[in-house]
């Protein structure tokens, strides 16, 4: 699902250079999850996502969140502070897959160790019948690897203490999201990152005629509602 961006340099093959679009020309859906467990394979499901849709200049244009019934237990609840009273009633990921796509489509998806966040999301959208296209995808976690930054380890908390960003509310979603958002900008610039080759381009949202737009409720986690841009 997604298909790794590289910042161009020295090394990048002529395609690739070929194919590097500024990155004030293009738009970002970063994303984080929180779920049950760590590993889909074994049945853990998303508890909650949270999106935060960014301009290329770091313009937040839309914030969008929810928890989600997994269907099952949701996990730790002493990391994610979820419980399972938050989530009765909450949309499943059926629900709400089709909107979920149509915030990734036209972006580059970003997320902090981003094949935790693939994992997930490739497995909810297949239980849900819908076959993503390959997505443009940056992971944060990978471009602090490249910076050469002098860093025990390169974890959001950590990455964030480096640049004074504060994080008090992790693992929650949107918080981590947010804070994502703002990091990234900070991470292209150590990097020289002008620009942003894409293997493959920002795509348009599948249509699923079988999912219609969700017409029930959204249910953001208490103290973490969206913020309306603008």
């Amino acid at each position: 699902m997604f298909s790794y961006a590289d910042v161009p340099g020295p090394r990048t093959s002529g395609v690739a250079a070929a194919r590097a679009v500024e990155v004030g020309a293009l738009e970002f859906a970063i994303v984080d999850l929180e779920t049950t467990g760590f590993s889909p394979g074994r049945g853990d499901r998303i508890v909650e996502i949270g999106v935060v849709r960014m301009a290329g200049d770091g313009r937040v244009l839309r914030e969008w969140t929810t928890l989600l019934d997994p269907g099952r237990g949701v996990g730790a609840t002493q990391v994610h502070r979820i419980t399972a009273a938050d989530v009765r009633g909450a949309p499943r990921f059926a629900d709400i897959a089709g909107e979920l796509a149509a915030l990734f489509a036209g972006a580059v998806v970003v997320a902090h160790n981003a094949s935790f966040e693939q994992r997930f999301l490739e497995a909810e959208f297949a239980a849900a019948g819908i076959a993503m296209p390959p997505l443009p995808a940056l992971c944060t976690m990978r471009l602090a690897r490249t910076t050469g930054l002098d860093l025990p380890d390169h974890k959001l908390g950590t990455c964030c203490a480096h640049f004074g960003l504060d994080f008090p509310d992790a693992h929650a979603a949107l918080a981590d999201a947010r804070v994502t958002a703002r990091l990234l900008p900070l991470l292209l610039r150590t990097a020289g990152a002008g620009a942003l080759a894409l293997p493959v381009p920002p795509g348009r949202a599948p249509e699923h005629p079988e999912y219609p737009k969700f017409r029930g409720m959204l249910r953001p986690r208490s103290g973490f509602e969206p913020v309306r841009a603008g």
